[in-house]
């Protein structure tokens, strides 16, 4: 293998022998929390393991929130019946500095990373693992080539890193640090700046950026003024291989199915989609439908927001032509039962969402998309082909959306799956692999 370009340009040695080609790291193990962001990166690691010849490590933090408790002292340890795939126990995490409190632990993983003398790390998620690790592996490892996934704005938004206000609710265009301290007015705006200056140090020893939507490749450009060279949109791919599902039979199904998939956290919108059920409710629309929600995770969601859900759910019994079905978190396993339980999959979220990987597994499974038109979401759906796009935070643009596949017939609905499904297959493991090596700088890109 050729040398590789070092940091931001500057030509590198002749590595050492290294036992991996590639390591990346998550904020969780899909095995432990499911989530997009995560099982974007393990996929990534399955599908290196399938399609090339790299040598390939995968570290999955974890969290007390998880209850996964390690060994003492030991802050790595390998998944039990799994081959190169390792734990990360962090311990408590600091979310205003990105970091572990115990800083044992990533002095711990950064020994261990060296030990694997890998030739590039993928720090797909910083959360939960520490953005000051960029700087250890940097002094630790020099040669190594280093790049930084982004899932959301966390670089420059405390609220989350999904710009909402914490005042109103309202989204936010800029992360100023006095508009930041209105939002969290313990903290001061010098603080913010300081953490600022801070996450911005330390992204700079980065070598490369990796985004899945070019949404957030500008906010990162124009908030942390990241060299757009350095920035790679990579769509996240999928292997229709694992998502052995069959086109819907032409039959006349009632109810309409309407499903939300993901994390059931305050800006994820169920909220909207169920305001949007009461309004399509009061139409008295010609069909039935049914929302089934599929969201984990509750504990995540502020408690004001869960009893908000909770007594619109219970406002629901009364409808007369809709019913709203929950069936709770689910795992990836579990994934293509629930999509074969829908007729169309949406997507509510209230903050500018930067890819949502549930818009890509439904195409997968044939089933086409309501999104929000906001954010990364906002260049996933083809308006009236895959799908249909509606005005964010909108309910009643949300209902008349829906209320058009209560209007659709058959013959234009299942148009709509196959064109779903054919926008998934141009998410493939393998076209996306080499835009991947570029910008990791491994297999053919190095």
């Amino acid at each position: 293998m050729e040398a590789c370009a070092g940091r931001h340009g500057a030509a590198r040695g002749v590595f050492p022998m290294s036992r991996y080609d590639l390591v990346i790291l998550s904020l969780f193990h899909p095995k432990v929390v499911h989530g997009g962001a995560q099982q974007c990166a393990y996929d990534l690691f399955l599908n290196l393991r399938k399609y090339s010849d790299l040598r390939v490590c995968f570290i999955g933090a974890t969290s007390p929130q998880t209850n996964l408790r390690s060994k003492a002292s030991a802050y790595v340890r390998m998944v039990p019946g799994a081959e190169d795939e390792y734990y990360f126990f962090t311990g408590d995490y600091d979310y205003f500095w990105h970091n572990c409190v115990d800083s044992r632990s990533i002095k711990d993983l950064t020994l261990f990373i060296r030990k694997l003398q890998p030739r590039s790390v993928f720090v797909s998620h910083y959360m939960h693992i520490g953005i000051d690790l960029l700087g250890l592996l940097r002094f630790a490892l020099p040669e190594v080539h280093l790049t930084v996934g982004l899932h959301e704005m966390l670089f420059s938004c405390l609220a989350d890193g999904q710009m909402v206000k914490k005042t109103n609710g309202g989204l936010c265009s800029k992360a100023e640090p006095e508009l930041c301290a209105m939002c969290f007015p313990h903290i001061t705006a010098d603080t913010f700046m300081a953490r600022h200056k801070h996450t911005l140090d330390l992204l700079e020893m980065a070598d490369s950026f990796i985004v899945p939507a070019k949404h957030l490749g500008g906010v990162l450009q124009r908030e942390m003024g990241i060299d757009g060279r350095r920035i790679h949109v990579i769509n996240h791919p999928i292997d229709l291989e694992r998502y052995q599902t069959s086109a819907p039979e032409p039959t006349r199904q009632k109810p309409v199915r309407f499903g939300f998939f993901g994390q059931f956290v305050d800006n994820k919108g169920i909220h909207v989609l169920l305001k949007a059920g009461d309004l399509l409710n009061r139409s008295q629309p010609l069909r039935p439908f049914q929302i089934v929600i599929n969201g984990g995770n509750k504990n995540f969601a502020t408690g004001d927001y869960q009893q908000k859900v909770e007594v619109m759910i219970s406002e629901s019994h009364a409808w007369e032509h809709g019913e709203v079905v929950e069936l709770g978190g689910y795992t990836h396993d579990e994934l293509l039962s629930r999509m074969a339980g829908v007729d169309v999959v949406v997507v509510p979220s209230t903050w500018p969402e930067v890819f949502a990987l549930v818009v890509t597994e439904a195409f997968a499974c044939y089933k086409p998309v309501i999104a929000a038109f906001i954010g990364g979401l906002a260049e996933r759906v083809q308006h009236g082909v895959d799908g249909f796009n509606f005005v964010a935070r909108d309910p009643a643009d949300l209902a008349a959306k829906m209320a058009l596949f209560l209007e659709m017939d058959q013959e234009r609905y299942l148009e709509m799956a196959h064109a779903a499904h054919q926008t998934a297959s141009q998410l493939s493991p393998r076209r996306a692999l080499e835009s991947y090596y570029k910008a990791l700088a491994v297999g053919d890109g190095a």
